[in-house]
């Protein structure tokens, strides 16, 4: 099977560089819901995606998300260049025959256009990931709920918010996470799952000082209707 997805949307803005994380954080754009009401650059973002699944083996896709992200112009005068944000994906679900185990991964590159006035601390290049384990251990009727399903679990997570060298010192720039998290998660039915996470977690600065340490418990809930 060949699918394929092709998106406009109201993208993102200039808060990706300029927010309270003092680094390139794609995820900032969130919070300015006037998004939905005009494009911040004028022009939209294009998201693609194309994949390929075969019954035995899984699925590979490949994306792609970009253009422009900040606003360049206001009432017709230009009053910044054009800056580009372009964003490459790779993920890949299976599941394994025998035992049901459920295995999905994703992996993601990030270059954007950050100004040149901007400090080193401001990646413009990013990487992250993300690899995905669940395994069924029980699955019958619980609760009044057919075919329910508890699973135990495990996640690993890594992200690079700023690939590269300090250009003085030749060091590598910092500013890494890595996390495992195991778990354990309840699926009433296929459409909704409850899941129990306890994460450990990893994380550098941008001068790349020892990491802190950091752990906690995690309670999500995750359904469609």
């Amino acid at each position: 099977m060949i699918g394929y997805e092709i998106y406009a949307s109201s993208g993102f803005d200039n808060s990706i560089i300029e927010n309270s994380e003092n680094k390139t954080f794609l995820p900032a754009a969130k919070k300015n819901t006037e998004r939905f009401e005009e494009l911040p650059s004028g022009t939209p973002l294009y998201t693609t995606k194309v994949a390929i699944r075969h019954s035995k083996i899984g699925e590979i896709g490949l994306s792609y998300m970009g253009g422009i992200y900040n606003k360049w112009q206001d009432d017709g005068l230009v009053i910044d260049e054009k800056r580009s944000i372009h964003v490459f994906a790779v993920d890949f679900n299976t599941t394994l025959p025998k035992t049901n185990t459920f295995i999905t991964t994703e992996c993601a590159w990030v270059n954007v256009d950050v100004p040149k006035t901007y400090s080193e601390q401001f990646g413009n290049k990013q990487f992250g990931g993300f690899l995905d384990i669940v395994q069924p251990v029980v699955k019958r009727t619980i609760a009044g709920w057919k075919d329910a399903v508890i699973n135990i679990a495990v996640r690993f997570e890594y992200v690079d918010w700023n690939k590269g060298q300090f250009i003085d010192t030749g060091s590598n720039i910092g500013d890494h996470l890595w996390s495992i998290m195991p778990a354990v998660s309840f699926r009433p039915n296929s459409q909704s799952v409850i899941r129990l996470n306890y994460r450990i977690q990893k994380q550098t600065d941008v001068l790349g000082n020892p990491p802190s340490n950091t752990a906690g418990f995690n309670f999500g809930l995750s359904t469609y209707f």
